[in-house]
């Protein structure tokens, strides 16, 4: 948390210098799955929240650093009715510091980028209760890399709707077996995000 800490204040100072700075929040949510867990579908809701700094590097590109709060994670629910008692619920907050290049066009933004997060807790459970990763098992990391793309839709001058989608980079767990499947060696993370970004600071003239 220090580091990203550091991160936001080398990044603000820098950018207060600049001629177009530009500083706001962000709420919204995610909707999370997890590749090599077995099961599939963006099923698993979250609450993303964050704040950025923003700054001009051209007429049309932007460049965009954020800290944000982001639950991700993977849920199957159990369905009796179809004879389905199986259940699985994996909630996984992170501290996530995306830095995003964003191309304007009209009232469109389209962003692409990289972010490092840092795993706060978890929480398992499945049709028996809560449980945790046995010791003699892969833990997982406290750290997880990802690339994101997104577009962005201007409201108002001030309010945006954020469209984004993380995909891990490397796993953020692997397979207890030690086994790989071509490049696939263990368990990342996928989630599409839809939030509201309010600009509270700075103005979009060119």
């Amino acid at each position: 948390m220090r580091n990203a800490l550091f991160l936001l204040f080398f990044f603000t100072t820098i950018t207060l210098s600049a001629q177009k700075f530009r500083a706001g929040a962000s709420f919204g949510i995610n909707a999370s799955q997890i590749s090599g867990d077995g099961y599939s579908g963006f099923n698993k809701a979250g609450i993303t929240a964050g704040v950025f700094s923003n700054t001009k590097i051209s007429d049309i590109l932007d460049l965009q650093f954020e800290i944000n709060f982001s639950e991700k994670g993977s849920r199957k629910n159990a369905r009796p009715d179809k004879d389905d008692n199986d259940f699985f619920l994996l909630r996984m907050p992170y501290i996530e510091i995306p830095l995003m290049l964003q191309y304007h066009k009209k009232k469109f933004t389209y962003e692409a980028g990289l972010s490092y997060s840092r795993l706060i807790s978890y929480y398992l459970e499945d049709e028996d209760g809560t449980l945790d990763l046995e010791p003699q098992l892969n833990q997982f990391n406290t750290a997880d890399f990802a690339f994101l793309i997104g577009v962005n839709f201007d409201l108002t001058e001030h309010l945006k709707m954020n469209w984004r989608y993380n995909n891990s980079i490397i796993p953020f767990r692997k397979y207890d077996s030690g086994g790989r499947l071509l490049f696939d060696s263990g368990m990342y993370h996928h989630y599409i995000a839809f939030t509201l970004r309010y600009q509270f600071y700075g103005t979009n003239e060119k």
